[in-house]
């Protein structure tokens, strides 16, 4: 018997499930209740002729098969581009990934020398179980880090206080990345992990991007589906 599947919800999660699904032979149905677009927060919309970008618009995964499947979806439109991410902070800019001259340069010897002493503090005395974003990114970076890079700018995009934020959130947003390992991606060479699962993705310095936004993944996802 031919199996009969219904998706609710033509976001990444659901054409990605339908794709696979009618690869399989299995009859999808996908009901979504946007009359114009696919890809949920994910889309990219257009707008007195430009596109917009909702969310999601880094595309990188430790995982092979993710990048295969978005690579069959696209193919030459996936494009691969620099990351350029900056944090604008006293009226000056730092690269991110950090690079340490430049952060020394812009924090200035004794700041420079007071978040090092943050850090090492945090480390010899960490918030036992922490249960915010406040006391794991604290732990990770030291108090005087946290305040000057990440407080105000997660509490400006997020609209809530960091001691609301789960520390679990925090821990899955930031994964594997502390000082410590920026300070050494930053002073080091690059070198391509020979495991991808072992990437930081917050350091990453390049990543691909559709040629016409996140949403034309999506688009190509419902596309495969109905044909």
């Amino acid at each position: 018997m031919t199996p009969t599947v219904t998706i609710i919800g033509a976001g990444p999660a659901g054409l990605t499930a339908a794709h696979l699904l009618r690869r399989e032979g299995a009859e999808v149905t996908v009901l979504e209740q946007d009359p114009r677009y696919v890809g949920g927060i994910s889309r990219t919309v257009e707008y007195k002729g430009f596109r917009f970008d909702i969310g999601g618009h880094r595309f990188f995964s430790k995982s092979q098969e993710v990048e295969d499947l978005w690579t069959e979806l696209l193919g030459d439109d996936l494009l691969h581009r620099p990351r350029s991410s900056r944090i604008y902070y006293g009226g000056r800019f730092y690269s991110y990934p950090l690079k340490a001259g430049e952060a020394l340069k812009n924090l200035g010897l004794v700041e420079s020398a007071r978040c090092v002493a943050s850090y090492a503090w945090a480390r010899l005395f960490p918030v036992p179980d922490p249960k915010s974003f406040e006391d794991w990114v604290s732990n990770q970076f030291g108090r005087r880090l946290f305040g000057i890079f990440f407080k105000t700018y997660t509490e400006k995009v997020w609209g809530m206080s960091c001691r609301e934020i789960s520390a679990d959130w925090a821990a899955q947003r930031i994964k594997g990345l502390s000082l410590s390992k920026a300070i050494m991606a930053a002073l080091l060479p690059k070198r391509a992990p020979k495991d991808r699962t072992q990437t930081i993705k917050t350091l990453i310095d390049t990543f691909r991007y559709p040629r016409k936004g996140p949403g034309m993944m999506w688009e190509a996802a419902a596309d495969r589906t109905r044909a």
